[in-house]
């Protein structure tokens, strides 16, 4: 005993009292949100109108506590969500049967919850649409519309989407209100015996039978073109008339001309021999008739898909609009009965020494510039943009810079007088010596073309007139001597 209390001598003793111990609690573990993945439809993909699309996902809890899955989708200009499905498993997949509406910036969802009431939530990689397209891969100008409202609009109002246009229920095209129509159609027909009217906006309209061929004077013995009204010319030519066209061809003539005159031309050799709507006529098909968006921008589902600028052609190279806006491959410039033919801008530009301008960098190509649309924002720059130096000429009263240096000396449907057609040249470029257009005008093979330069005949006798002949404009008689003197020092004299 001695020794034991020695032993304990020195020593604390703490009593335990239940209840009152120090050490922490054992804690619970800590519940974490499921995690979900879809793994299709990827983005960037386009689905038809009412499609069947398979979604797959997969979702697992870090806890290893069941989940149950629900589906829906979001899409641009459409407010809150859209259910697709509910208490799915975990993983798997779905049949969707696609709304029958077109929708852009669809994004489907998948929201994944566990037995805690925490959720998870996983959308598609990238945005996808779902619109109506060809297997080409046109939408249409329509669905253009859905984003690009303004530019859309321009386009209608411009002469564009009616280089050919459709006879519905028997009844005439329609145009813009500022424009007007055709009075009806060529003499022995009716607009129930006519399939397609070509142009009608700004210079000139044609028709097309219910075989799909273009109404001709030479095979149908009736005038076959109206010239539309044009109260911006001289008042001979201010109301509109019929005329005559293909007057020395007895065949039929079908209609080939869709590579400019419609969007996503196929000749038999790319269609497989197709005609359009089954008209004999028509020696090929088209994906929208006119020249829309797609015409120039080429096929825009993928863009409509994914939303991405890179997924759309944007050419503004002059070389975009010379697809259509030239004649001769190897771009001279092709002339006849006096005038340059009519769509031959680019070529112009070449020959004269313009091919390194942009036709953009002066026109908006979604406005045009006929019925005042030039003042609209058709045309975006002035002449002085470029050539300052010139504001100043020695005319005796102010003249705009086209009237000299892009006068009427091209003709699509009628003439003005002798030296002034309907459209204006982009040449530009003139020559100020005492020649008249026999300088201008040259033939080769038994072709004529023009060279790159405006005689002063073109450039001064709309306005002027020949003294020698009366032929001409109305105001005073110059002769090209007269006139060379003035050209040489009109931009060097205030």
């Amino acid at each position: 005993m001695r020794v034991l209390r020695s032993a304990l001598r020195g020593l604390i003793i703490i009593p335990i009292v239940a209840g009152c111990s120090d050490d922490p609690e054992p804690l619970e573990p800590v519940n974490e949100p499921p995690v979900v993945r879809i793994l299709q439809p990827a983005g960037g993909a386009a689905f038809v109108p009412g499609a069947v699309v398979d979604i797959v996902w997969e979702a697992t809890d870090p806890d290893g506590d069941p989940v149950t899955v629900n589906l829906d989708f979001v899409a641009d200009f459409q407010p809150g969500v859209t259910a697709i499905a509910t208490a799915l498993p975990a993983s798997g997949s779905h049949r969707w049967t696609t709304p029958t509406t077109t929708l852009f910036g669809v994004r489907v969802r998948a929201t994944a919850t566990d037995a805690g009431g925490l959720q998870g939530v996983a959308a598609s990689a990238g945005p996808s649409a779902i619109v109506a397209h060809s297997e080409r891969g046109y939408v249409t100008s329509l669905t253009c519309r859905g984003c690009h409202t303004t530019n859309y609009n321009a386009v209608r109002n411009s002469g564009h989407p009616y280089k050919i246009n459709k006879v519905v229920n028997a009844r005439a095209p329609t145009y813009p209100a500022f424009v007007p129509p055709p009075p009806g159609t060529p003499a022995g027909f009716t607009w129930s015996t006519v399939s397609y009217v070509i142009g009608g906006y700004g210079y000139k309209t044609r028709f097309m039978d219910l075989e799909g061929y273009i109404i001709t004077n030479g095979f149908n013995k009736v005038n076959a073109q109206y010239n539309m009204p044009r109260p911006d010319l001289s008042l001979s030519v201010a109301n509109g008339s019929w005329g005559s066209y293909e007057g020395g061809d007895p065949k039929r003539k079908p209609y080939t001309c869709g590579g400019c005159h419609t969007t996503g031309w196929q000749t038999f050799a790319e269609n497989g021999g197709r005609n359009q709507d089954g008209l004999r006529g028509i020696l090929g098909t088209w994906e929208e008739p006119g020249v829309s968006c797609e015409a120039c921008h080429g096929p825009g589902v993928k863009h409509v898909a994914t939303q991405k600028k890179a997924d759309i052609d944007i050419d503004r190279n002059a070389e975009s609009c010379g697809s259509c806006h030239f004649r001769d491959t190897n771009h001279r410039i092709l002339a006849s009965g006096g005038f340059i033919r009519h769509h031959e801008q680019y070529d112009e530009m070449i020959a004269a020494g313009h091919a390194e301008q942009s036709c953009t960098g002066c026109h908006d190509p979604h406005i045009g510039t006929r019925y005042g649309n030039d003042s609209r924002g058709g045309i975006k720059v002035t002449c002085v943009s470029c050539h300052a130096t010139k504001t100043k000429n020695a005319h005796l009263v102010p003249i705009a810079c086209e009237s000299c240096h892009m006068p009427f000396a091209a003709r699509t449907a009628v003439s003005q007088q002798t030296y002034a057609a309907d459209i204006r040249s982009h040449i530009i470029k003139v020559n100020p010596d005492p020649v008249d257009r026999s300088a201008m005008f040259y033939t080769e093979d038994g072709v004529t073309y023009a060279r790159g330069f405006l005689t002063l005949d073109f450039a001064c006798w709309g306005c002027h007139r020949n003294p020698d002949t009366g032929i001409g404009g109305t105001v005073s008689p110059r002769s090209l001597a007269e006139l060379s003197f003035k050209a040489k020092n009109i931009h060097t004299k205030p």
